[in-house]
């Protein structure tokens, strides 16, 4: 891709003061539907406020100023391709980046700013929405409570899930906006005290919150098409769908994920999400993935591989690791699952389960060969 930075960017950011209060910068990302902030002190970048970094830290004061929620973060130029930094994106976790030229913000570039390039280049035209979608997606039922829902995304590492109905029809798709907003609504009087008036929420059914009627495509719709909706709709996931049940879900992650995998590089690019509180495993996980990518890199081209990982306290000291990932190769995507009682033992069993998939698939074309060329 020949776009650069400077093509797709956003300008005249908005920005914070490092004396600015948390409130305050929420506000802004509420009045701008923005979910990073960058703190500026004078022309320098100091760091930047994002909405997951706040939601991880819990029972931060309004009055906190901005640059104690601050993270350091990435910079970017205006003269890098979309591929770095969508790369950039995924592995910092991020859903926007400033943009620095001459140790001057000048932008800002982010996921939106990405798919917005995707639905205008004829290069996405034939590209089908099962190359980047996510089969079979998990879902609530209408009559599931918003706690549920909460409960579903957290563990799928999605901000949007679908809704289906008692014979799994889709009905609606709920997502963190939707949480947000409901916690955002005044108390009633009929609410006695802070927790009641939680609990009562977190019981709400999640037909009450959806959104419908849904932003679906079919199963041969193209990816400029699917961000071409995500931009009209102002979404971040357009549902597939297959006789009014839900076939698949795609996200603007997914589209970084793309263009990502456009970057001609040495090494796979890896994303682990989930364990922001633990850094201290990542190198130790990353050994894991390495031996694994030893062994199958002889036989597929890997691009990217993304794993969520959701942890459940189930007794006493013990916890459970679950691990979704997606593997992309230059010809296929993988989709697995995997879980157990130590962190570890769950990503080399995830890793063992890759390498079967893949030794599978590779049989699986070699029998084809043989039909053909005995044909």
């Amino acid at each position: 891709m020949d776009l650069r930075v400077r093509d797709v960017m956003s300008r005249n950011p908005v920005t914070a003061s490092p004396d600015d209060t948390l409130g305050e910068v929420l506000g802004k990302m509420k009045q701008y539907d923005i979910h990073e902030v960058p703190v500026v002190r004078g022309k320098e970048v100091v760091g930047i406020v994002t909405m997951a970094g706040v939601m991880r830290r819990k029972a931060i004061p309004p009055t906190t100023n901005a640059i104690t929620v601050a993270q350091s973060c990435p910079e970017v130029s205006p003269e890098e391709d979309l591929p770095t930094v969508a790369e950039r994106l995924l592995t910092g976790g991020f859903r926007g980046l400033p943009v620095m030229e001459k140790r001057r913000l000048v932008g800002i570039v982010s996921q939106t700013d990405l798919v917005r390039a995707i639905a205008d280049l004829d290069e996405f035209s034939d590209v089908v929405v099962s190359t980047v979608s996510t089969p079979h997606p998990q879902t609530v039922r209408e009559n599931d409570s918003v706690e549920v829902a909460i409960r579903l995304m957290q563990s799928l590492g999605e901000r949007t899930v679908p809704v289906t109905d008692a014979n799994g029809r889709l009905v609606g798709v709920v997502g963190h906006k939707d949480v947000a907003a409901l916690f955002a609504r005044p108390k009633t009087k009929a609410r006695s005290g802070e927790a009641a008036g939680e609990r009562e929420r977190l019981a709400l059914e999640v037909k009450g919150l959806m959104r419908y009627p849904v932003v679906t495509v079919g199963p041969g719709a193209t990816v400029d098409h699917v961000a071409d909706l995500m931009l009209k709709h102002d979404i971040s996931s357009v549902v597939v769908a297959e006789k009014d049940q839900p076939a698949g879900i795609v996200t603007k992650l997914d589209l970084v994920e793309l263009v990502a995998g456009l970057k001609e590089r040495e090494e796979l690019l890896v994303q682990i999400s989930g364990l922001e509180e633990r850094p201290e495993v990542y190198d130790s996980l990353y050994g894991v993935i390495r031996k694994a990518m030893m062994k199958i890199a002889h036989i597929v081209t890997p691009r990217t591989l993304t794993i969520h990982v959701q942890t459940y306290k189930a007794e006493g000291d013990r916890f459970k690791s679950s691990l979704r990932a997606r593997f992309a190769t230059s010809h296929k995507m993988y989709y697995l699952t995997h879980f157990d009682w130590d962190l570890h033992k769950a990503m080399q069993g995830l890793m063992d389960i890759l390498e079967k998939q893949i030794l599978k698939e590779k049989e699986r074309r070699v029998t084809e060969r043989k039909r053909h060329h005995g044909a």
